[in-house]
């Protein structure tokens, strides 16, 4: 349902409903919300599609217009939206303030980047009537918007990746109207957040239908929406067994259409014999943040950490899990996380070829919270056991005591990761370059000497990486070049300078940065 035409969600009627649970607490919050329906799903299709042909040929700076008015929106509305998402996920108003800045920051990373033209890779090879064996012809390409798009958004970003998010703001930016599946943890937050987007495009005329939300517990309402024949692509970050499911709805449709998953990782961390040495306090402390930060929830979390297998590591991994368990318990964002972490992290701990070394702690009753949790074993144990090869969705690392010159070895049989990191130094270095040769394969991001937590927001960052990372390791859902999801490439070939796009015209009036017959320019052409 379009964000213009429906109501916020408050007045129920006879839809069956939900609420939002307070994680701390374990309390429903108010109000309920309406459950979207199969219909809702193929209103709300239709409508993008009907947008699609307005918003994929409105100008570039018309597209930014709006979005700059959405993190206006956004900012003006920030006490609330803050407080709503804080009782909604438990994740405190600090963290959820800086995520806010982050949203805004990258909704107006994309208004800047559409302005300044490049993102359509203009290029132009003008043609040769003389050029042998054959003529050749006039080809110019760019890329174009490719249709609507469905975001369906995390529980562990209710800002960042929400439904005013990187995956709608990448989308809009780059002409595609966008349906939201919001999130059943934060349904409040989700609303706050798309109001301020709609109310931004009211404003500015920008067509029915650009952005609508679905609020839903139901696991048919996106699998309805990826069938729906308008969507065109597809973003998504969440579990593997979500995305996975989803990646075969796509591939299974009469026309299949790409879908961006990031479906969790496992993040190894490698610690050098010299580093350890040099540094062992300083590496504990910051890695034991890194772990528990968020109460473990997010997609970077380092669950892997490979020590050398000496005294030193063992003493390291000693350390570590002190570290880990003088932090205080922390809210996971729903039951169904906190429950699954729980039994897996019994199971896990109560593996023979497992040593815990720190955790389960003390925990409030009510609500759904987790301490931190340490175990370790070695690296054939750790080869031989799968469950330790299984990502843990919280405050849990697995240590891994590993003769250094084994790790490049271990390392080329992990699964794909969206990050790796390496800490080495001074004798370390030659063993590091063989290791990081290896992860170079096996990750989107290689973090040295620091920690993957923590992602910035960045032209240059990369966010994604190898299956089961993600569905297609050649995309971020960061940055700028998160915006290449949503286009597509069309040649235009003999065709008449007035009928161009005007990025493809020889006196470039947009004046973007253009290839022209081989070389890079903002210049007009000129015979």
């Amino acid at each position: 349902m379009s964000n213009r035409q429906s109501n916020r969600q408050s007045a129920i009627g006879n839809r069956q409903s939900f609420r939002a649970v307070n994680p701390r607490t374990g309390e429903a919050l108010e109000p309920a919300f309406a459950e979207a329906t199969l219909e809702d799903v193929g209103r709300a299709a239709a409508a993008a599609a009907s947008a699609f042909r307005v918003w994929s040929r409105t100008a570039p700076d018309a597209r930014a217009r709006v979005l700059r008015a959405a993190a206006e929106n956004l900012e003006a509305d920030r006490e609330r939206i803050v407080a709503t998402a804080d009782l909604e996920s438990g994740l405190g108003t600090a963290r959820l303030s800086g995520e806010l800045d982050r949203t805004t920051g990258q909704i107006r990373m994309f208004a800047a980047l559409i302005e300044e033209g490049s993102f359509v890779d203009a290029t132009i090879s003008h043609g040769d009537p003389d050029a042998r064996p054959l003529p050749r012809p006039d080809v110019r390409r760019l890329r174009v918007p490719l249709g609507p798009v469905a975001v369906v958004t995390p529980s562990n970003f209710p800002l960042a990746f929400g439904a005013a998010g990187g995956d709608t703001a990448s989308a809009l930016a780059a002409g595609c109207p966008v349906v939201v599946k919001g999130h059943a943890s934060h349904p409040g937050t989700s609303a706050l957040c798309a109001a301020a987007l709609d109310a931004a495009a009211a404003e500015s005329g920008a067509p029915e239908g650009l952005l609508s939300l679905l609020q839903a517990r139901a696991t048919e309402i996106p699998a309805a929406l990826v069938r729906a024949p308008e969507v065109q692509a597809v973003a998504f970050t969440g579990s593997r067994g979500g995305g996975r499911a989803l990646l075969d709805i796509a591939a299974a449709r009469p026309q299949p259409i790409p879908v961006y998953a990031e479906m969790g990782s496992l993040n190894p961390l490698f610690i050098g014999p010299s580093a350890l040495a040099a540094r062992a306090d300083a590496i504990a402390d910051g890695l034991a943040a890194s772990i528990v930060l968020g109460t473990g929830q997010f997609c970077t979390k380092p669950g892997l950490v490979f020590v050398p297998d000496d005294h030193r590591g063992v003493a390291f991994a000693g350390a570590l899990a002190a570290r880990v368990a003088a932090r205080e318990a922390g809210p996971l964002l729903n039951a169904g996380i906190a429950g699954h972490l729980a039994g897996q992290a019994a199971r896990t701990a109560a593996l023979p070829a497992v040593q815990a070394l720190a955790g389960p702690g003390e925990t409030p009753s009510a609500g759904y919270w987790a301490s931190g949790m340490i175990v370790s074993a070695t690296v054939d144990e750790f080869l031989g056991t799968p469950a330790l090869q299984e990502e843990h969705f919280g405050p849990f690392a697995v240590v891994i005591r590993c003769p250094p010159g084994r790790m490049p070895q271990v390392a080329a049989t992990l699964e794909g990761s969206l990050t790796a990191t390496v800490h080495a130094e001074g004798e370390d270095l030659s063993w590091a370059a063989a290791l990081e040769d290896v992860l170079r394969d096996r990750a989107g991001r290689l973090v040295w000497n620091g920690y993957p937590t923590g992602v910035a927001v960045v032209d240059a960052m990369h966010h994604g990486g190898p299956y089961p990372a993600c569905s297609s390791p050649l995309f971020t859902s960061v940055g700028t070049a998160a915006i290449a999801r949503f286009l597509r490439p069309v040649a235009y070939q003999n065709v008449p300078e007035a009928l161009l796009p005007e990025a493809l015209r020889e006196s470039n009036p947009l004046r973007i940065l253009r290839r022209i017959d081989g070389r890079v320019t903002r210049a007009p052409h000129a015979d």
